[in-house]
């Protein structure tokens, strides 16, 4: 079983801008993945779902919870990394297909080697 803890989240500006800085970006339609190493045994991970993408609160949530859901279903397979996924189109239900495959493609790099 796989958990998303205190542990696994990005929260503190610092932690955030640390990404941002290190520069490693990929970019899909719908989420653009900045991501770096960490030194941890486990992914982090921080979301940043503005109200330029949706104005309604729950839409947002809804992206958000999505998104730490395939964050929490796959984070066993990769590599201690830290990742900001930030959202620049807005999704909902009947695009879940896509979102999914984009996250696939956007975060296969911090797989594990086997």
């Amino acid at each position: 079983m796989h958990k998303f803890t205190q542990a696994h989240r990005l929260k503190k500006a610092d932690e955030f801008s640390s990404v941002f800085l290190f520069s490693k970006t990929k970019t899909g339609i719908y989420i653009r993945v900045y991501y770096k190493p960490n030194s941890l045994l486990h992914s982090r991970l921080g979301l940043i779902v503005s109200k330029r993408v949706n104005k309604r609160a729950n839409k947002r949530s809804y992206m958000k919870r999505l998104l730490r859901e395939l964050f929490r279903v796959h984070q066993s397979q990769w590599c201690a990394t830290d990742v900001v996924i930030r959202v620049i189109k807005w999704f909902d239900y009947e695009n879940y297909r896509e979102i999914r495959e984009e996250f696939s493609v956007l975060t296969n790099r911090f797989l594990k080697p086997e």
